[in-house]
């Protein structure tokens, strides 16, 4: 059956005294949406997490791809990336945005993040209600969530890393054993952080889809057919 075509809409989500960039691509048949964050600007159609967040699309997910930063904030101190109880503070608050909304509200969410958000996702995912279903760290620092934290998580999650090239991988590594909850290593070999190599995100994009299609609650049929 066909699918309605998703309205990408740019705007800008209050959370902890700024301001954050957000795109918003949606349907009214979503079967579930996926907040893709990152510490560095990332809602852009251009950006590499826009072309990652298509993959949920075209499996019927609404995703909501959100700044973690301003673009200010970020030319002024590069190190507010590693900031990451206020990057967890403000995924909350978007969290709590989104559960307020019309038509997004409802719907089950997972939540995609790179780099040092990885670890403001770990965090913020022990603290919001309803909690995410699924989480889906790309060459991410959870590490730096801390090792409380880390033992604490019950929402599955899944850690994608590059091969040797991939800075992020050692502490990756040591921060995965620590997690007690379902939990899947996903290595792409041929990539770095940053993911740029040939095949190397879309490879990501596809282990990301099908684990959140592993933990999705099964969608409610508003219409009563089963």
């Amino acid at each position: 059956m066909a699918r309605f075509v998703h309205r990408h809409t740019e705007m800008s989500i209050q959370a902890k005294g700024a301001w954050l960039s957000a795109m918003l691509s949606h349907v009214p048949d979503a079967v579930a949406l996926t907040i893709c964050f990152a510490a560095a600007p990332i809602a852009s159609r251009n950006a590499r997490e826009f072309v990652f967040a298509e993959a949920f699309q075209r499996a019927g997910y609404a995703t909501l791809l959100v700044d973690g930063l301003t673009q200010y904030e970020e030319k002024r101190d590069p190190d507010s990336r590693f900031d990451v109880p206020k990057l967890a503070d403000r995924l909350v608050s978007v969290v709590e945005w989104l559960h307020h909304q019309p038509h997004l509200g409802q719907l089950a969410y997972a939540i995609c993040a790179s780099g040092t958000a990885a670890a403001a996702a770990v965090k913020a995912a022990a603290v919001v209600d309803p909690a995410p279903f699924a989480l889906i760290c790309r060459a991410g620092r959870v590490d730096l969530a801390g090792a409380s934290p880390l033992r604490a998580n019950r929402i599955p999650l899944l850690a994608i890393a590059g091969g040797p090239a991939d800075a992020n991988r050692r502490p990756a590594e040591h921060a995965y054993a620590l997690i007690e909850s379902a939990k899947h290593w996903h290595e792409v070999p041929n990539a770095s952080e940053r993911f740029i190599e040939p095949g190397a995100l879309d490879e990501a994009a596809s282990a990301s889809l099908g684990w959140a299609e592993r933990w999705r609650p099964a969608t409610l049929d508003l219409a009563g057919n089963g």
